[in-house]
């Protein structure tokens, strides 16, 4: 019977002692930026300098945590490729008379961002948050004046972000761009260097590659003043300069490549104009005047 008594006793003390120094218990959900359950976010406590509990979350980004009362706390979250964010909570100051069986539950939810590089975030080296004992009331609580000027800097931090990610974008469009143009043109050469080659073997027309001049545009003028220019004794100085039948000069000019061919038959001349530009396109032209590809090719091959 004494046994009985003493063994009450003593679970009547336990209760009486958690009465007088109940948990407090801090619950919250960790997300990412778009408002995600962050799972496998090492939550880590310390109590007075000292490792007090690890943890990861569960699938839905939870956690739970029971801190005992005349401590100081550390609350850390965590996550590889994310910024780490804290809190501290002090249960330090509790009565032992506290009339309280239990005190109310914190909540604590964190957001964690994405680290991304040349971003400043020296501003999350200082707790996210303070929780602390107030004996006014006789609860916990925490400092929301210092909650509002840490929200201002996260602010101003996503808003650093987004200007760098802005920048990024814009710098990869543009790095695609000059790719694609580099690529683009690398197509071009590629296409007029088959067609002057497919030229070039042509033994029915004599071919005279000019030269290209330091300035590319005069070239073209000139050759298309050939045509504006065309006519009485302009045609006599192509009869005296250009032998009977078909003569080939290619041009190289900006963006573009003319085949000229000159048709002396008899006491007649006439010139053709064949323009390649590099972004694919193809002009015909006989005396000024536009005509098709294949007349351009038929009316200037050379008679067998």
């Amino acid at each position: 019977m004494k046994q009985l008594v003493y063994i009450f006793s003593l679970l009547t003390l336990s209760f009486s002692l958690q009465a007088q120094h109940p948990n407090l218990n801090i619950s919250g959900t960790i997300s990412q930026e778009d408002q995600t359950a962050l799972n496998e976010a090492l939550v880590h406590v310390t109590r007075d300098g000292k490792v007090y509990t690890s943890f990861f979350t569960p699938y839905n980004g939870t956690y739970l945590l029971y801190l005992d009362m005349g401590s100081e706390y550390v609350v850390s979250v965590s996550k590889e490729g994310y910024v780490k964010k804290f809190f501290t909570v002090s249960t330090v100051g509790v009565k032992n008379n506290s009339g309280r069986k239990k005190f109310s539950v914190m909540i604590a939810d964190l957001e964690l961002m994405e680290n991304l590089p040349g971003v400043d975030y020296s501003a999350l080296e200082q707790p996210m948050n303070k929780y602390y004992y107030n004996s006014k009331i006789d609860d916990f609580e925490y400092d929301e004046a210092y909650l509002k000027s840490m929200l201002v800097e996260i602010k101003k931090i996503k808003s650093e972000k987004k200007e760098m990610m802005k920048l990024a974008k814009q710098k990869n469009t543009k790095d695609q761009m000059l790719a694609s143009d580099k690529t683009g043109r690398e197509k071009r050469e590629a296409l007029q260097a088959a067609r002057l080659k497919t030229f070039g073997i042509n033994n029915e027309v004599k071919t005279v590659v000019a030269k290209a001049p330091p300035v590319a545009e005069p070239k073209i003028l000139k050759a298309d003043a050939l045509v504006v220019n065309i006519g009485g004794e302009y045609i006599t100085a192509l009869l005296v300069k250009y032998p009977q039948g078909v003569t080939e000069e290619i041009i190289q000019g900006n963006h573009v490549i003319i085949i000229q061919r000159v048709l002396v038959q008899d006491k007649m001349a006439w010139v053709y104009h064949k323009k390649m530009f590099d972004w694919g396109g193809v002009a015909c032209f006989r005396d000024g005047k536009a005509i098709t590809e294949g007349t351009f090719e038929f009316e200037t091959k050379k008679n067998s």
